[in-house]
C-alpha cells in the first residue's frame, strides 16, 4: 500500500534552495560593491585629473614655446614655472611637479635635485603618446630617484601631455605628486555609503526571499497534506469498495442458498401438509366407491376443502399483493390486516409520521419484515402481544414487530429466531442500506427492527 509522503523532504530541499539564492545573492552583491567602488574611485581620480590637465595646459603650454626640446630651460622661464606653480602647489597640496622632455630628461622640477636627470616610465611614455594618466602610487618615490614620501604612505602620481602653443606634437610632459588624503577620504565616505546600500539592499532581499520561502514552504505543506488526505481517502475508498465487493459476492452465495431453502422449505410444507391430506381424501374416495355414505363423503370433502385452505395459506406466504399507489402506512396496515385474516390473532398498530411513499423494493421489503415478524410471532408465541410500531427517525423508516412470548431463548426446540424467512429478509434489508436486529429480554418477548434509510 502506497506511503503518504514524507513533509521533512520537501523542507530540506526548500533549506538547500534557500541557502544556495543566499550564497548567490550575498556573492552577487560583493561583486556589485567592488565594481561600483571601483568604477567611483576611476571616477574621482579621472576627475581630479582633469582639473590639473585643464590647469598645466593653460598656464604651462605657452611657456613651452619656441623652447628647444631635450636642453635646459631658459632662467626666464624657469623663474615664470617657480612663480606659476608657487600657489598652485600650496592650494593643491602638490609635493612635487616635474617636466619631461620626450627622451625621459627631467627639464624642470620644484626639487632642483632632479633637473637633468632622466629615467624610463611606462605612464610616461604613455602620457608622450597623447594620453592622461592619473595612478594612486604606494611606494611614492619619484621614479626611483628620490622618496617623495613615507614608505607608508600613498600619493596620487599624475602625468598630462603639453604641446607648445599653437603646436600639434607633444613637446613636454608634465607630472605631479599630489597629497590624496582628502580625495581617498572622500572615497571612503561614498565606499561606506555604497557597502551600507549594498548591505541594505541584500538585507531586504534576503527578508523578501525568507518570506517567499516561507510563503512556499506553507503551500508545499498545504498541498502535501492536500495529497496526503487525498491518498488516504482514495485507500479508504479501495478498502470500502473491496469491502462491497466480497459483501456483493457473499450476498450472491447466501441468496443462492436461500433460494435452495425457500424451495426446501416450500416442498416440506406441502409433503407435509396439502399433499398428506389429499392422500387421506382419495383414501376416502376409495372409501366412499366401496361404502357409498354421507360421512365418507364428508370426509373426503373436508379433508380436500383443508388441503385447499393450507395451499391457499401457503400461496399467501409466497406471494407479494399489489403495493402500487399504497401509502407506507397502508402497506403496514395490509399486512397486518391480511396476518389477522390469515391467523384470526389480533395485532397492535401503533403508527407515527410516515413518508407518503417509498420506492416498490421499500415497500416490498417493509411488507415482508411485517409479514415475517408476525408469522414468527404467532408461530413462537401463539400470537400473544403482537404489536407493530412504525415511526420516521433521523431520516430513517423504523419497523418493529414485537410479542410477548418466551423469548428466543426458549424457542430452541422448535427452531432458531432467524431462520429462513427472517435471514432473506436481513438480507434484503441489508441490500437496501439498512439494518435489521433481534432482542429478546428472556421470558419477556421477542422484538424484531429494521431500519431503512429515506
Amino acid at each position: 500500500m502506497t506511503q503518504p509522503a514524507n513533509p521533512s523532504r520537501p523542507f530540506a530541499l526548500g533549506v538547500e534552495a534557500v541557502l544556495m539564492i543566499s550564497v548567490i545573492i550575498c556573492a552577487s552583491m560583493l561583486i556589485l560593491g567592488a565594481t561600483l567602488n571601483a568604477y567611483i574611485r576611476d571616477v574621482e581620480i579621472k576627475a581630479v585629473s582633469a582639473s590639473h590637465a585643464v590647469f598645466m595646459s593653460l598656464l604651462m603650454e605657452p611657456l613651452l614655446a619656441d623652447l628647444p626640446q631635450n636642453g635646459p630651460l631658459p632662467g626666464a622661464v624657469k623663474a615664470r614655472l617657480d612663480e606659476v606653480l608657487a600657489a598652485y602647489i600650496t592650494a593643491k597640496e602638490i609635493g612635487t611637479a616635474l617636466i619631461w622632455w620626450p627622451d625621459g630628461t627631467i627639464a624642470y622640477s620644484t626639487d632642483p635635485r632632479l633637473v637633468g636627470l632622466q629615467a624610463n616610465s611606462e605612464h610616461l611614455a604613455e602620457a608622450l603618446s597623447g594620453g592622461t594618466v592619473a595612478i594612486l602610487e604606494h611606494e611614492p618615490a619619484v621614479h626611483g630617484l628620490i622618496p617623495e614620501r613615507r614608505a607608508d604612505e600613498t600619493v596620487l602620481e599624475l602625468y598630462v601631455p603639453l604641446k607648445a602653443q599653437g603646436a600639434s606634437a607633444i613637446a613636454a610632459v608634465g607630472e605631479f605628486y599630489q597629497d590624496p588624503t582628502r580625495l581617498l577620504a572622500q572615497m571612503r565616505v561614498v565606499s561606506v555609503r555604497i557597502w551600507a546600500g549594498i548591505g541594505l539592499t541584500t538585507f531586504l532581499m534576503m527578508g523578501l526571499l525568507l518570506l517567499l520561502a516561507g510563503r512556499a514552504r506553507r503551500i508545499v505543506q498545504m498541498q502535501q497534506a492536500e495529497l496526503n488526505r487525498r491518498l488516504i481517502d482514495s485507500q479508504d475508498l479501495a478498502r470500502q469498495n473491496d469491502r462491497l465487493r466480497r459483501i456483493a459476492e457473499q450476498a450472491k452465495l447466501d441468496a443462492v442458498e436461500v433460494n435452495e431453502d425457500l424451495l426446501n422449505r416450500i416442498g416440506a410444507d406441502l409433503h407435509d401438509g396439502p399433499l398428506q391430506l389429499l392422500g387421506l381424501a382419495i383414501l376416502h374416495s376409495d372409501e366412499v366407491a366401496s361404502e357409498p355414505g354421507p360421512g365418507t363423503r364428508m370426509s373426503a370433502v373436508s379433508l380436500t376443502s383443508q388441503a385447499i385452505r393450507e395451499l391457499r395459506h401457503l400461496a399467501d406466504g409466497l406471494s407479494v399483493p399489489e403495493l402500487a399507489g399504497l401509502s407506507v402506512p397502508e402497506v403496514l396496515r395490509l399486512a397486518v390486516t391480511r396476518h389477522e385474516r390469515q391467523t384470526g390473532s389480533s395485532v397492535t398498530l401503533d403508527l407515527g409520521a410516515l413518508p407518503e411513499d417509498l420506492p416498490e423494493p421499500v415497500k416490498i421489503s417493509l411488507y415482508r419484515v411485517v409479514q415475517e415478524g408476525l408469522t414468527n410471532a404467532f408461530r413462537h408465541a401463539g400470537g400473544e402481544g403482537q404489536e407493530v410500531r412504525g415511526r420516521l427517525q433521523d431520516n430513517a423508516v423504523e419497523i418493529t414487530v414485537s410479542d410477548h412470548g418466551p423469548g428466543i431463548g426458549a424457542r430452541a426446540a422448535t427452531g432458531p429466531m432467524t431462520g429462513l424467512g427472517l435471514a432473506g429478509i436481513a438480507r434484503r434489508v441489508q441490500t437496501l442500506g439498512g439494518k435489521l436486529e433481534v432482542a429478546s429480554d428472556g421470558g419477556r418477548g421477542t422484538r424484531v427492527t429494521v431500519r431503512l434509510p429515506v
